[in-house]
């Protein structure tokens, strides 16, 4: 195996795959076009839902009691502090309800004015429709409403007696955010960039190792190229380095994509929750510790999918095993995604695709721990080396080799 040789395979390699427009397209132009598209609109999306939500919140009285003086009690007292809701007068309130005129409908006791002279305690109902979310809302809406009216009654009873309405609260409770630089606000950015990151440097690769081992096999030209001088090792390692290149490519284009849109609309990095860059910084060592786990990650599954295309008989065949492997791949990335950077164990840094969104949890999370960091580094190293040299053994059988 010779440098030289290596090097001119890469070269190769990585020619036919500029050449090849469909991968190109597929895997470098679309997403750096649709993924910031795609958030910036279900961004967009959630937030007008969410204002629509919490706007224009309709209501109306029961047949029961609409009367005037229940129109001007929910309306001047139970619903004067919340400008968002609007109490609309009609006829048939559970047919409005139905055609989502109105979102809740709030029905009093009949005895209702006779209990709140007393100072007993009355029942109001809330009517909603469970299967629509905006009334659903609108019923948790008009319940928080009802809540600071009691409060209301509450203290104007109390006041009555004589006493200080202070008495109803003898604890205060303050929150001091002691999290370093004023972490906590990007919880979503913590929860979503280092998955994606782990999740598109480990399948990134996928269309090209799907094409340079057993496309080549299916076109006929891997055989021709076993007889050309460089010896399969040398083979091996420029598929194996173009394959990791690419994956890289990939994961650039995309973050560029994420990068547009951010730039467009900051919230669309984060899907619509608000959320953002601010109060971050970053550690140097601790980023570039990351960065080279997230490269050696890209190592270990480019070694995976050179493995997979050269077992396999045919292009198909071959995207058949990466379908699995990207399977494979969602499943350790989605079981960390929710963990925060406080909750991180050393487990997970001995895992791949884990250690990559444990090491960026960490660094967006301010909670720096460089054991944990170098140990994801040597056990990612350990990883590069084993997936390589089965990718190896496997470029030395003939049996895998000619299997067409």
């Amino acid at each position: 195996m010779k440098l030289k040789h290596v090097m001119i395979v890469l070269k190769k390699e990585i020619k036919d795959l500029i050449r090849d427009k469909r991968t190109i397209i597929s895997s470098i132009v679309l997403p750096m076009i649709l993924i910031p598209v795609v958030n910036i609109v279900m961004g967009g999306g959630i937030q007008k839902f969410e204002k629509e939500i919490n706007e224009n919140v309709t209501v109306a009285l029961s047949q029961s009691s609409n009367t005037a003086e229940a129109r001007e009690l929910v309306r001047d007292r139970i619903l004067s502090k919340n400008p968002n809701i609007v109490l609309v007068d009609t006829d048939d309130p559970v047919k409005a309800l139905e055609n989502n005129e109105i979102r809740c409908i709030i029905e009093l006791e009949s005895s209702y004015a006779e209990k709140l002279k007393e100072g007993m305690p009355i029942h109001i109902t809330l009517q909603y429709d469970e299967s629509k979310t905006k009334s659903q809302a609108a019923a948790d809406i008009v319940a928080w409403a009802v809540e600071e009216f009691s409060e209301e009654i509450i203290k104007e009873r109390i006041t009555s007696l004589g006493l200080d309405p202070a008495i109803l609260q003898p604890v205060n409770i303050e929150r001091v955010n002691v999290a370093p630089n004023e972490k906590g606000n990007n919880m979503m950015l913590e929860m979503m960039l280092p998955f994606m990151i782990a999740m598109l440097v480990a399948i990134g690769g996928i269309p090209a190792a799907t094409d340079l081992v057993a496309g080549e096999k299916e076109r006929n030209t891997f055989e021709p190229l076993l007889t050309t001088m460089p010896d399969r090792g040398s083979l091996l390692l420029g598929k194996y380095f173009a394959v990791t290149l690419f994956s890289f490519v990939s994961l650039i284009a995309i973050l560029a994509g994420l990068f547009i849109g951010y730039m467009v609309n900051p919230n669309s990095l984060t899907i619509g929750v608000d959320a953002g860059l601010e109060g971050i910084t970053l550690d140097p060592l601790a980023l570039i510790l990351a960065l080279l786990i997230t490269v050696a990650l890209g190592m270990t599954f480019s070694g995976i999918q050179i493995a997979l295309s050269t077992i396999a008989k045919s292009y198909k065949e071959a995207q058949t095993y990466m379908s699995f492997l990207i399977l494979a791949t969602m499943m350790p990335g989605y079981a960390t995604m929710f963990i925060q950077a406080t909750d991180l164990s050393p487990v997970m840094f001995t895992l791949p695709v884990m250690n990559t969104v444990a090491a960026f949890k960490m660094i967006l999370g301010g909670r720096i721990d460089y054991f944990n960091l170098v140990l994801a580094l040597v056990t990612s190293i350990v990883f590069v080396a084993l997936t390589l040299a089965f990718a190896a053994s496997l470029f030395k059988k003939e049996k895998v080799m000619f299997r067409n």
